[in-house]
């Protein structure tokens, strides 16, 4: 039996949201930044369209928006709107299926995922960016077109890097998916580079203080 259709769910909200009150208009153009998100992956979810590739990760972004909207509003009316959309929204993602997974492996022979489906550690490698162990993933702000993308926090203490920074925070667009490898095997071969790079270090180091004398 297929899943309920969340289309109508969209439509309603779409009808149903207020417009943004002017008290709301400032703070940096944030609220105004949640509003466009909210119209605009409305706007997909009332087709069978998505925004993420995940249509209940489009749905949990949309409550979360509606939930900080309603947080920082001062309007009671337009509070218990946004907060009763929030609950419909929250109903609408329980209802759609999780997205189907991709019959090939990634260019490293791991499981390609989204973001968001990856555990805090999984062992994930990035579209021409940084791998290692996730710390975190979450939604970043959006921009006054209601686009936003998606934010990886990695960690980087497995590699070699005297005052390095012990993880980096990666932005990649909505929709782009991610290689989760063998935490074990990567680890593995984390240890084995950090010994070089340590070795190739300390040779270096003593070559300075060589030719220092």
């Amino acid at each position: 039996m297929s899943a309920p259709s969340t289309q109508p769910h969209a439509q309603s909200l779409t009808v149903q949201l207020p417009p943004l009150p002017a008290d709301m208009m400032a703070n940096d153009g944030r609220e105004r930044c949640r509003y466009a998100f909210v119209i605009r992956t409305l706007a997909a979810l009332r087709t069978d369209a998505s925004i993420t590739g995940d249509r209940s990760e489009d749905w949990r972004r949309v409550t979360r928006q509606l939930t900080m909207l309603w947080q920082m509003a001062h309007h009671k009316d337009f509070r218990l709107t946004v907060a009763g959309l929030a609950l419909i929204s929250e109903e609408a993602e329980a209802l759609e299926p999780a997205p189907a997974g991709l019959p090939d492996g990634g260019p490293h022979g791991g499981e390609v995922i989204f973001p968001w489906q990856a555990r805090a550690d999984d062992w994930i490698s990035t579209p021409g960016g940084p791998a290692g162990p996730l710390e975190e993933s979450s939604m970043a702000m959006p921009d006054l077109a209601g686009i936003a993308k998606t934010s990886l926090l990695i960690g980087q203490e497995h590699r070699f890097l005297p005052g390095g920074p012990p993880h980096v925070s990666v932005l990649v667009d909505s929709g782009s998916r991610v290689e989760r490898l063998d935490s074990t095997t990567e680890w593995a071969r984390a240890r084995e580079q950090y010994e070089r790079d340590q070795r190739t270090a300390r040779g270096g180091n003593r070559e300075t203080r060589g030719t220092d004398r």
